[in-house]
């Protein structure tokens, strides 16, 4: 029963410009954060362009205007999301991963309120495997936006991949204390009762997100969940 449970992979969410952005079920591809979330003219451009094309654009919209946050950030999502798609052993990733980190630092020190820089500059560090500097990352978000549920979600994470569920399930609770119908944190507490092998809580946290989110990917994998649960449970 579990190993068919945790064979299902953590889904984990990532800021965009305005709100939560595109969930996937590799952690690798859900740590990549979409490059814009408004409906502008630049967001539209920089959706339909691959990230090295993101990144060049950037560079030349930043050097024309070095202390825009938002340009910042966009481009600390374009490196990023070229390098997170990087296979781990490519000589470049680490750069681009750098590249990402140092534009979220700039934006979030030209912009004091930006907490989704810090969220995002989390999840870089992450993918470098440097868990207390994505730790820092996580909590300065949550000084700076003690609302941002992305922020303890994925806090919560970091403590579920190290094995600490309990610590886990308190940062998706203190997610679902601000939010109480958030997908991501009623799917990611789900996964860890399932790891605690306790599968009732478990049905019930994936049901809620299928409630919340029926036609995201959040909601159709908890349904996919919750079916790998219940054929289970009728075998004799």
């Amino acid at each position: 029963m579990s190993g068919s449970i945790l064979r299902i992979a953590f889904i984990v969410c990532c800021v965009s410009v305005m709100s939560a952005g595109g969930c996937k079920k590799d952690a690798r591809d859900a740590a990549a954060p979409p490059p814009a979330g408004q409906s502008s003219g630049l967001s539209a451009r920089l959706n339909a362009m691959p990230p090295p094309a993101q990144i060049d654009t950037l560079r030349g919209l930043v050097a024309a205007d070095t202390s825009n946050a938002q340009l910042r950030f966009f481009a600390g999502n374009a490196y990023y999301s070229y390098g997170s798609g990087l296979d781990e052993t490519a000589p470049t990733r680490v750069a681009y991963l750098d590249s990402a980190i140092a534009q979220y630092d700039r934006a979030a020190s030209i912009d004091s309120t930006m907490s989704k820089a810090w969220v995002n500059m989390g999840l870089a560090y992450q993918e470098r495997h440097n868990t207390p500097e994505a730790r820092k990352a996580l909590q300065r978000a949550i000084e700076v936006n003690p609302n941002d549920v992305l922020a303890y979600c994925h806090l919560g994470y970091l403590s579920h991949v190290s094995g600490d569920l309990s610590e886990a399930m308190r940062q998706y609770n203190l997610a679902l204390a601000i939010d109480p119908a958030s997908p991501q944190a009623h799917y990611n507490l789900g996964l860890a009762f399932a790891e605690a092998k306790i599968f009732d809580e478990a049905l019930r946290e994936w049901n809620l997100v299928v409630k919340n989110d029926p036609n995201g990917e959040l909601g159709k994998t908890a349904a996919e969940n919750v079916r790998i649960i219940q054929q289970y449970n009728a075998k004799p």
